[in-house]
């Protein structure tokens, strides 16, 4: 949707269209867990490459984040988007320190991030389960369903053509690709194409070795009662994400329902997409760990839980680039969970390399980016198994 919306917005001649295999936001987009953040995941409270470049990404994402804010300000769409900024919450107190020397260096390059102790995170998010917090004022919240809803009728205005229920089931390569559409097989020919199907883009046979379709979880409760609000004392209504492996986001919506997501994660055999899990214990481990957070809640239940496709790199860097002997495959994908911000950036990057405008972003190492490898079958389903078993065992260790 990104990339359409951009494209006709450099050129407005161009003949744009998306095919979507189920309905728009059935994928990724429409499971989201609420936030929106800056930096990409490699650059989240971390120095990736060096300092400029961390200010670079950070600068761009931020940027990226007020021309969503704009965009749906010029067209009076609401899509709850809030940004009041979010808090990175600190488990293990042995981890201050690092982000002690973080948050120096940051605010150095200018990064206007903030370090709260125990006692300001308690009294911002309502909870005393965390040792200390970092607070970014860019970034916070929003409604996915709502963000696409907005996008749609926004690139069709601008004259894209979207089809849905429009399974593409093959690629054909050349100057003139063809796309094999749907069950009755329908051709259609264009000089260039946008593979932006994260998590399912390996079912197309492309990026086999450089991406993982990971099932993540997550759940809203009922709304809550006012007294129900006022024993949490999440006033700042402030959305969180906290530093385990397999983290935990927290979103408090205006309808007075929390968004909780995260905790675990499973890689299925040749990356299979459909989820094998049981919801029920899905559901038990989400309100065990919102319990421990906010104790006061016992007994509230969930309306809704879900799972959801994330795409992970082997490295965690998001991909966009243009791949095929003919040059004319470009994509965008490998989010690692933070996908509403970078999905609409690289929406932009993507339309940038095909209009030859500049996004800023072939400023960073992250443009046209290679990816690292991972093996195939069965060693790729060994290794995501150990790593993800490790990952459990270190989030152990700090409960």
């Amino acid at each position: 949707m990104s990339t359409a919306y951009h494209l006709k917005k450099y050129n407005p001649s161009l003949n744009v269209i998306i095919l979507e295999a189920m309905h728009l936001g059935h994928g990724a987009s429409g499971r989201h867990g609420g936030m929106i953040l800056p930096q990409p995941p490699t650059e989240s409270f971390e120095i990736a490459f060096d300092i400029d470049i961390h200010k670079t990404t950070y600068g761009l994402t931020t940027m990226n984040i007020k021309g969503i804010k704009n965009l749906l300000e010029e067209h009076r769409i609401d899509c709850d988007l809030k940004l009041d900024g979010f808090c990175h919450s600190i488990i293990d107190e042995e981890d201050i320190k690092y982000y002690q020397n973080y948050v120096a260096k940051a605010n150095d390059a200018g990064i206007p991030i903030e370090l709260w102790d125990a006692v300001k995170t308690q009294e911002k998010l309502g909870t005393n389960h965390y040792a200390a917090s970092v607070y970014d004022p860019n970034g916070g919240s929003l409604h996915a369903v709502k963000f696409i809803n907005a996008l749609k009728l926004i690139a069709e205005s601008l004259g894209v053509v979207i089809y849905e229920n429009s399974e593409v089931t093959e690629i054909i390569e050349g100057k003139i690709i063809q796309l094999i559409v749907g069950k009755q097989a329908s051709i259609v020919k264009t000089r260039n194409i946008v593979l932006a199907t994260n998590g399912y883009t390996s079912k197309l046979g492309y990026f086999n070795s450089r991406i993982l379709p990971v099932h993540a979880q997550s759940a809203v409760t009922v709304p809550l009662s006012p007294e129900q609000l006022e024993n949490i004392g999440w006033e700042s209504r402030l959305p969180f994400y906290d530093s385990k492996n397999y983290l935990y986001h927290l979103v408090l919506r205006d309808d007075n329902r929390i968004v909780v997501g995260g905790g675990d994660a499973e890689y299925y055999f040749r990356g299979d997409l459909h989820y094998q899990g049981d919801i029920n214990k899905v559901n038990n481990l989400l309100m065990t760990d919102l319990l421990k957070i906010f104790p006061s809640l016992k007994g509230i239940k969930f309306e809704n839980v879900w799972n959801g496709i994330l795409c992970m790199t082997a490295d965690e860097i998001p991909l966009a680039g243009v791949t095929g002997d003919y040059k004319n495959i470009y994509y965008a994908l490998g989010y690692n969970g933070q996908g509403v911000n970078m999905s609409f950036l690289y929406g932009n990057v993507i339309a940038g390399m095909l209009c030859n405008k500049s996004s800023g972003w072939e400023k960073t190492p992250y443009y046209n980016y290679q990816s690292g490898y991972i093996p195939p079958e069965p060693f790729r389903w060994i290794g995501a198994k150990f790593m993800m078993e490790y990952y459990r065992h270190q989030d152990r260790e700090v409960e």
